[in-house]
């Protein structure tokens, strides 16, 4: 609540007028993919794979300082948490998609590297879309 009578604390138009400032702050190129579902075709074509790109455009890509080290049957596994932001649209207008996250989450290729969509966050911010991503850094050589 203000402290002056008939005063505004956010003025009118403030988050369409600040937009462009979240779309600035996404600079790195990203490809999103999906998995798609059912068997494989037979024969198999040369160049296949069962991925389909579903969106591309810029985003905001921040580590979250959350490694996490877990030893699962006996397998010890490395991990990093990313937060991912996406525009509701790319440069050329074409709309974010609905995106799958959890254990079958999209693909999230950018800066050389491939993070799968977890988590999907509710933010303040209206001009983007929130996730949390994981990179498995177990079996990568430097």
């Amino acid at each position: 609540m203000s402290p002056l009578p008939n005063a505004m604390v956010i003025p009118t138009n403030w988050a369409e007028h600040h937009r462009p400032v979240a779309v600035q702050t996404m600079t790195a190129m990203c490809t999103i993919r999906r998995i798609q579902e059912g068997p494989a075709p037979y024969p198999l074509p040369d160049g296949w794979t069962n991925e389909v790109i579903v969106w591309a455009g810029m985003c905001r890509l921040q580590e979250l300082k959350r490694e996490t080290s877990p030893v699962t049957a006996e397998q010890p596994t490395e991990l990093r948490q990313y937060l991912i932001a996406l525009p509701f649209e790319n440069r050329e207008g074409v709309p974010l998609p609905q995106l799958h996250t959890g254990e079958r989450g999209d693909i999230v290729a950018t800066t050389g590297r491939q993070f799968n969509l977890k988590q999907s966050m509710a933010g303040s911010l209206l001009w983007e879309n929130d996730f949390i991503a994981l990179e498995n850094q177990t079996q990568q050589q430097p």
